[in-house]
């Protein structure tokens, strides 16, 4: 540059020499202090504002720079050594700091540092890298994870209130894929699936615990993807996902589609909906249909068109095929028909009537099953021990519905969690506005609900039954909808990101959880889960003792359901089960077919003690029969065996 400029001849040294007259003499007091302006030409402007602003005791000391521009003198060419004082004048380099504005330029970059530091874009992570014991990098991912935790929690609420069809498809893909993924997991079925299998190989219009509804769906799938177990765990996960969807057709239409999204939320934290869905019992399979049902009824009153009447009384059908907890449901709904004026106003025209006779005619086939069997199912809904007293019966009857509360106890934990105080990292309260619910919807809702679960605790304590809690299972597909109900319209999360967090955990966890701890209790000292039983292992061992010892086809297995059910399932082809080798729970054997074609008599030792000898309670229904007797230790895997007792009764030969 020095160089180039010197070659410009007198006429450059002079214009230059103009230009500087008119400069202030504080900006060229000696020789050095444009040198020193010069220099850090390729600093920043910003910090050539903060220079400028220093204090004048800060600038004392800067002649020293003067140094650097020595060696560009001397690199002038010696061709013009009179000129000394014309390369002293770096006019080209003042240039540049007079453009500069120092005072009012300064008073920005003051603020930056302050700005940052106060939570702008480097402030925070700069103050978390000096405090993080990694340094830098890992403060650096400990904010990525808080924002992102954040970002999150924040994009869940924001979906619930302004997309909550598209966060519902969401919520249904996640909950159905983890669990069946979680169904599939293990090496055998949990423990009613069994039961579906051994009850839907016959095909019967009643069973002796339940009606034939879920045997039968479980048997069509068995048979329609060509033998695949797996369409058992299929059904469940599909019955759920059913029940969610009649949620939302009620939810949108009585509180919105944002308040049936919160509705199915909180549904999925009661327990029925948790390791209960991993087999299709008869409460998995009526949830649907309780909710379907309910929606049938509101379109059958509201439209009193004769199409939903006929429509309502096969889902009544349905209901009752389910499960007979179900004829509460139906009774609830008949004194909501009473109670509300538009049900009034329906019972003076055909439909009611209409639905009456439509679900009565579809049951029928069961009605007389149930006489011919003198109510069999019923029986054994009230086969337990019985209590004695009126405070014990009170006390059976509170049980139960402490027990539903119980199971219900993580749905109402995350609406009390939701209304605390305000948290760190909770932001500001998020609002849900609620559509407000018609009374008639109100009403239904809650009815149904609410008093199915009542009634059951009430005939508990009446009939002085210590009553399974599991019962309840199949009647509360609208808990959750019942629970948005009874909040306000307006309803305020005050710890949003909180209750996000612990509803996401359980939707993902759960899942998860419900795994390990089945893998966790086999390989531990307690009892190996159903799921973790080789029941497959014990099926092949009970075909070879047959085939063995008979050239007969394995036809019939006779023991418990859960014993006889693993080696009937797993048997090819399978054979029916004679239960406890009683004719009443198990019609389709009847003795002509036992002794014709014979049976295998299975055991644990945990049930009868002794494997050189038939279980008593078998020994009447097997008379006639010839024994072979045996014992089978079955490895359980982790050091563990169960032992079984096993017979091949056979019809005695011809001519003996």
């Amino acid at each position: 540059m020095t160089g180039a400029r010197n070659r410009q001849g007198p006429r450059a040294i002079k214009k230059h020499s103009k230009k500087q007259r008119n400069r202030p003499k504080k900006r060229t007091g000696g020789g050095q202090q444009p040198a020193r302006v010069a220099a850090p030409a390729s600093v920043p402007a910003d910090q050539l504002e903060t220079t400028a602003d220093a204090s004048p005791a800060a600038e004392a000391p800067r002649p020293a720079p003067s140094a650097p521009p020595q060696p560009a003198q001397q690199q002038a060419k010696p061709a013009q050594p009179n000129k000394p004082a014309q390369q002293a004048k770096p006019a080209p380099q003042a240039k540049p700091a007079q453009q500069i504005k120092p005072a009012p330029a300064s008073k920005p970059a003051k603020n930056k540092p302050a700005t940052g530091a106060s939570g702008g874009g480097q402030g925070r992570p700069a103050a978390l890298a000096a405090s993080a014991p990694g340094g830098a990098a890992a403060a650096g991912r400990e904010f990525s994870f808080i924002a992102l935790f954040v970002e999150t929690c924040d994009s869940f609420l924001d979906a619930l209130r302004n997309s909550p069809a598209r966060l519902l498809l969401w919520v249904m893909a996640v909950y159905g894929a983890l669990w069946f993924a979680a169904t599939i997991s293990f090496p055998a079925m949990p423990f009613d699936s069994y039961e579906m299998f051994l009850f839907g190989k016959e095909m019967q219009w009643g069973y002796w615990k339940h009606p034939p509804l879920e045997p039968w769906l479980t048997e069509i799938a068995y048979q329609l993807t060509f033998h695949w177990i797996g369409s058992h765990f299929v059904l469940a996960i599909a019955s759920i996902l059913v029940t969610f969807y009649f949620i939302w057709l009620i939810g949108i239409e009585t509180v919105g589609k944002t308040g049936a999204v919160l509705a199915i939320a909180l549904t999925i934290l009661i327990y029925y909906f948790g390791p209960p869905v991993t087999m299709y019992s008869h409460n998995v399979g009526q949830l649907p249909i309780f909710a379907a049902t309910v929606y049938i009824y509101r379109k059958a009153v509201l439209d009193n068109r004769i199409g939903n009447w006929a429509l309502f009384g096969v889902a009544a059908a349905l209901l009752m095929y389910s499960k007979y907890s179900g004829a509460l449901l139906l009774a609830v709904l008949g004194l909501h028909l009473l109670l509300m004026p538009q049900g009034r106003r329906a019972l003076a025209t055909r439909g009611p009537y209409l639905a009456v006779l439509v679900g009565t005619a579809l049951l029928l086939p069961n009605l007389i099953w149930l006489v011919q069997n003198d109510f069999l199912p019923f029986t054994f809904a009230f086969d337990r021990p019985p209590v004695e007293g009126v405070f014990a019966k009170l006390f059976a009857g509170l049980k139960f519905l402490g027990s539903q509360v119980g199971y219900h106890a993580g749905m109402i934990v995350i609406v009390l969690l939701a209304m605390i105080p305000k948290l760190p990292l909770q932001g500001e309260p998020v609002t849900l506005e609620l559509e407000q619910p018609k009374t008639f919807d109100k009403s239904l809702v809650l009815m149904a609900a609410f008093l199915p679960l009542l009634m059951i605790g009430a005939m508990t304590a009446y009939a002085g039954v210590d009553q399974r809690p599991e019962i309840g299972g199949s009647l509360v597909a609208l808990s959750g909808l019942a629970m948005v109900m009874l909040l306000p319209q307006k309803l305020v999360l005050r710890a949003p990101r909180l209750v996000t967090t612990i509803w996401l955990l359980v939707l993902i966890g759960l899942p998860i959880g419900h795994v390990a701890h089945n893998y966790a209790k086999a390989s531990g000292s307690g009892q190996v889960p159903t799921q973790m039983w080789p029941a497959r292992e014990l099926s092949n061992a009970m075909q070879s003792i047959w085939n063995g010892k008979s050239f007969r086809r394995f036809d019939i297995v006779t023991g418990d359901f859960k014993q006889a059910g693993f080696v009937a399932l797993y048997a090819s082809p399978r054979p029916s089960v004679f239960i406890d080798a009683d004719f009443r729970k198990s019609p389709w054997i009847t003795p002509e077919r036992l002794k014709a074609s014979g049976t295998l008599v299975l055991w644990s030792t945990a049930d009868f003690p002794r494997t050189d000898e038939i279980p008593e309670p078998y020994r009447k229904a097997l008379e006639g029969l010839t024994p072979t007797l045996g014992t089978l230790v079955l490895p359980l895997g982790h050091g563990k065996s169960q032992t079984y007792g096993w017979a091949v009764m056979l019809p005695p030969e011809p001519g003996r």
